[in-house]
C-alpha cells in the first residue's frame, strides 16, 4: 500500500509541531484522548487524520487548522518566492499566533509584489 503524500505532508507538519514544543507521542495522543502509537501512524502518514482529529489537534497546539496544510502546493504562503527560504520559513513556523503570522506572510508578500512593480520600467508620458 503506497501512502498519500497529502496525508504524508500533514504528518509531518505534525510532527513538526509536536518536536517544536519538545512534546513525547505519549503527550500529544494523552491531550487528544488517543494512544501513542496512533500518534505514529499520523505522523507516518499510514493512518490519516479525520477532519474533527486534525482541529482537535489544531486547538492542542494552539495553532490554526490551515497550519497543517502549508506548504503544499497552492495552500497559502508557499505560493510565495520568498516561502523557498529556510530561514525566512523557520522565522513563520515559530510564530505561534496563526492571526499574527497569516499577517506577517500576506505583509511580505505585499512587499514583494510590490518591489516587483517597481522593477517595471513606467510608461513614457507625451
Amino acid at each position: 500500500m503506497s501512502l498519500d503524500p497529502v496525508d504524508q505532508h500533514i504528518g509531518a507538519r505534525l510532527r513538526a509541531f509536536r518536536l517544536q514544543r519538545n512534546l513525547s507521542l505519549q503527550a500529544v495522543g494523552q491531550g487528544l484522548g488517543v494512544t501513542y502509537q496512533q500518534i505514529r501512524k499520523y505522523e507516518s502518514g499510514s493512518n490519516r487524520v479525520s477532519a474533527s482529529t486534525l482541529y482537535r489537534l489544531a486547538e492542542f497546539f494552539g495553532i490554526d487548522p490551515c497550519a497543517f496544510f502549508e506548504g503544499l502546493p497552492g495552500v497559502g504562503p508557499s505560493d510565495s518566492a520568498w516561502e523557498g527560504d529556510p530561514s525566512m520559513r523557520a522565522v513563520l513556523t515559530r510564530i505561534p499566533d496563526p492571526d499574527l503570522r497569516h499577517h506577517l506572510a500576506a505583509l511580505l508578500r505585499a512587499l514583494e509584489l510590490r518591489d516587483q512593480s517597481e522593477d517595471v520600467p513606467k510608461p513614457v508620458q507625451s
